[in-house]
């Protein structure tokens, strides 16, 4: 574990450190000051855009994932579909324990004009964690760790953070719900990596390298 924590350094110092600055302010402001600010952002393009970067972590975005990994690597796409389960497992679980109110339940009492994007469905429950963010988390984390250039690491958490910023940004989630989600995703894609691969490594077998391009060529497509 290490040694892929070392190896990916791209990815896991723009991740703590951004981490880090969300814990400090979720510590030192409050949830209405944490959401007016964002909210106080909106914008046409930022309606726009951050609609878009939502989708990364949306269920089809990672049933595409796997499907193209499907031309990659059948072992591969297993890690994905694996990490799909205990992801989603553990958010939902801990969705349905907390069971904390969305920012429009939250400040229902409260008489302020909340900018809301058009098409956007506003929840009101299961607030922690962010399930968005837990999907995003755990695909990028996996590309990156699938990824030949370390680099595209930057990358990845870039889009991940992302993707956990538009949830606030839609009003659907508070900054605490993004820090669960991103710690869900991230820790679930490193545990099923760290696991398959170990596994691998002990017991290769013929199909973990073979992918549907391959299977199509010796049918003849």
């Amino acid at each position: 574990m290490k040694q892929i924590l070392k190896n990916n350094l791209p990815f896991f110092i723009p991740y703590v450190f951004i981490w880090l600055c969300i814990l400090l302010i979720v510590l030192i402001t409050t949830k209405l000051e944490q959401m007016t600010f964002i909210n106080s952002l909106n914008s046409t393009f930022g309606d726009w855009f951050f609609y878009g970067a939502t989708q990364l972590g949306e269920g089809w975005f990672w049933g595409v994932t796997i499907i193209l990994f499907l031309f990659v690597r059948y072992d591969k796409s297993l890690i994905f579909s694996t990490s799909l389960v205990l992801s989603t497992l553990l958010s939902s679980s801990l969705k349905l324990f907390f069971d904390t109110l969305r920012p429009m339940a939250f400040f229902k009492d409260l008489k302020q004009n909340w900018h809301f994007v058009d098409g956007v469905t506003i929840n009101i429950h299961q607030s922690f964690p962010s399930g968005h963010t837990t999907t995003a988390f755990a695909i990028f984390t996996l590309l990156m760790l699938f990824a030949k250039n370390r680099n595209w690491g930057y990358a990845c958490v870039t889009l991940a953070w992302l993707a956990g910023y538009s949830r606030c940004y839609l009003f659907q989630h508070f900054p605490v719900d993004v820090l669960g989600g991103a710690t869900i995703g991230m820790l679930s894609s490193l545990i099923v990596y760290f696991w398959f691969s170990s596994q691998y490594v002990k017991n290769p077998k013929d199909w973990h390298e073979r992918n549907l391009r391959r299977w199509q060529k010796r049918n003849g497509n």
